[in-house]
């Protein structure tokens, strides 16, 4: 009985089941504080093809995203998202053991095809089995537990690295916590493998018609939010050199406290949207620009530090908010696709963030760290303002 009632999506082993999933959905780059000593392994590899290996699991989530549902479809809900928590720990795990700059380029895109296969379902299986305040409290919870699972997966590194860059790769046996959890406590009704033989017409048809234009400006929305916001982790340590405020290690202790002021801020979501409702987005990007802009113009290290924390506390809102907004404007029974759609765009911003927001810098003459992170906060300003009108006219946005 008591086995049973665990299973229901009503218990706190289902929901923290459901919830494991979304701690290992930042945790591929965090491995990149290993590069100096990969640097040394591969000694015929240049800087950019070290850094590569980093972000190589975002291209690996943009080639699967899309296809995850279609995948459920055919093997099932709760199968899919099993295998890829399993494509998740090899491609995570193996580079330990294959000291390969090849095995490992390929072994990071598994893992990025691993993640794209359940991360869609870490977001969609909330509009599936919760409604209304409780939707909204566990998409507050689901950005905590990434939130908790990036800051405490980039502090094991930081203990792991002093053994050796292979040991900091076995940290990815994380994955293990949500394959042992959602394997035994997560049922997922009428979860069948169904094997349908469907015409490329007809799949193009639903295609169109359950992505709508919401849907897609929300992608390119949160695109736009998700290389601005990542420029925070890449320019600190340049930051700190051109500055002289603080050095390469501080930079990345201080960038922890993103993460952890994001997991404080995000428990507090439920309640601020039902004061703000869809108003918390404006807000957000208001508070982000405004630390964007303490962080470019800090004069100390509390002034730097303060700014930090400021914007990881705006952004603790953005991510539920983001999904919040899918389940209003989406069309009817198309969670997944529709999930799928804007991670897909949140994985482009994040895995081209410097190509694209370093070619704008240039653009406008921003060479410095600080002038690049001076942009990104006049970028969150306009957002700020486009969302703040968007929001007044939708009124569905209200809630």
């Amino acid at each position: 009985m008591n086995e049973k009632s665990n299973l229901k999506p009503n218990s706190w082993t289902f929901k923290l089941s459901l919830l494991s999933l979304s701690i290992l959905a930042q945790t591929a780059p965090s491995v990149s504080i290993a590069n100096t000593q990969l640097a040394q392994l591969f000694p015929d590899q240049s800087t950019s093809a070290i850094e590569l290996l980093s972000t190589l699991p975002n291209f690996g989530v943009l080639v699967l995203i899309l296809f995850a549902e279609s995948i459920a479809k055919r093997f099932g809900i709760k199968r899919t998202i099993l295998v890829g928590l399993t494509m998740y720990l090899m491609g995570g795990i193996l580079p330990a053991f294959i000291p390969n700059y090849s095995a490992f380029v390929i072994l990071r895109l598994v893992m990025g095809f691993g993640i794209g296969l359940f991360n869609p379902f870490s977001v969609s299986l909330m509009y599936r089995f919760y409604k209304d305040q409780e939707l909204t409290d566990m998409l507050g919870y689901q950005n905590t537990s990434q939130n908790l699972g990036n800051a405490g997966f980039g502090f094991l590194l930081s203990v792991l690295i002093l053994a050796g860059w292979n040991v900091a790769y076995m940290g990815f046996a994380i994955g293990l916590i949500p394959l042992i959890l959602f394997g035994a406590f997560v049922l997922i009704p009428d979860d069948q493998v169904k094997v349908e033989r469907t015409h490329d017409l007809h799949e193009k048809a639903r295609l169109k018609d359950s992505v709508n234009t919401h849907i897609v400006l929300l992608a390119f929305l949160f695109m736009a939010v998700f290389a601005m916001f990542l420029m925070l982790t890449i320019k600190m340590a340049l930051l700190g050199e051109e500055t002289g405020l603080i050095t390469p290690s501080a930079a990345s202790s201080i960038l922890a406290l993103v993460g952890l002021s994001s997991m404080v801020a995000a428990p507090f979501f439920g309640r601020l949207s039902k004061v703000f409702g869809n108003f918390i987005l404006p807000i957000s990007f208001t508070g982000i620009a405004l630390a964007f802009f303490i962080v470019s113009h800090a004069q100390n290290v509390a002034m730097l530090t303060t700014g930090v924390v400021l914007a990881g506390l705006f952004f603790g809102w953005v991510f539920p908010q983001a999904f919040l907004r899918v389940s209003q404007v989406a069309p009817k029974n198309s969670g997944t696709l529709t999930t799928s759609v804007v991670l897909m765009g949140i994985n482009f911003g994040a895995a081209f963030s410097a190509i694209i927001i370093n070619y704008m810098a240039g653009l406008f003459g921003f060479t410095t760290a600080a002038g690049v992170l001076t942009m990104c906060g006049i970028g969150f300003a306009l957002l700020a303002l486009f969302e703040f009108i968007y929001t007044s006219l939708d009124r569905r946005s209200v809630s």
